[in-house]
């Protein structure tokens, strides 16, 4: 029977290169003949594609106009894509498959609780069951950089692609770090300013001391 597979998740604001590096990682996994699946949240399932469309503004009501769900409705809905994504990442792991996913909940606690309406505590509590992490890399990227590159992609924003709505979130993410770490455990924040293979390099060495890989 495989040893069961290992939970890796990369976090930060938009633009902070969460999707790069879980590439990379993934890459590097299975260039060492390990069994890896790389993912991501919003999944690409029906809910996470719903999600993905209300982010980009693309959900219209009856009457054509935008909807926007609030902090607590995209809380909701983000927890229901998640949990459907546990069974299948938890599935994966016991094939003895590592998974690298790209953002996971501590992105839904920085996003949603940055305001009275939902606490960090409430999105964990609306999140419970989901599939733990072994290891999380909060990558660190100052707003005007990622707003750099999010404008170099040259595709249509998300509502939170602002200097100001970035600017909070990366300041929740360091908020909440010490409520996340204390139920999803080990936490490492990595200088995402660097080169991108420097980032995946730095990652490399740090999974290879704390996880084995």
């Amino acid at each position: 029977m495989a040893a069961e597979g290992r939970f890796i998740v990369l976090e930060g604001i938009d633009g902070a290169g969460t999707t790069t590096q879980a590439q990379m990682l993934h890459d590097h996994l299975v260039g060492r003949s390990l069994s890896g699946w790389l993912t991501r949240e919003p999944t690409d399932g029906p809910l996470g594609g719903f999600i993905r469309d209300a982010l980009s503004g693309a959900v219209r009501t009856a009457e054509g106009e935008r909807f926007a769900p609030s902090e607590s409705a995209f809380c909701l809905l983000f927890a229901a894509d998640r949990l459907e994504h546990s069974r299948v990442i938890e599935d994966m792991r016991a094939q003895g498959r590592h998974v690298v996913c790209d953002r996971y909940i501590m992105s839904s606690i920085a996003y949603q609780s940055r305001g009275p309406d939902i606490s960090a505590e409430r999105v964990i509590e609306i999140n419970h069951g989901c599939a733990r992490p072994d290891i999380t890399f909060l990558l660190g990227v100052r707003v005007e950089e990622c707003l750099r590159r999010l404008d170099g992609r040259g595709d249509s924003p998300t509502i939170y692609e602002k200097k100001d709505l970035l600017e909070a979130i990366n300041r929740n993410y360091g908020a909440v770090r010490p409520v996340y770490e204390r139920h999803f455990g080990q936490l490492i924040e990595v200088d995402g300013m660097q080169a991108p293979e420097k980032v995946h390099e730095e990652i490399a060495s740090l999974l290879a001391r704390h996880l084995q890989l």
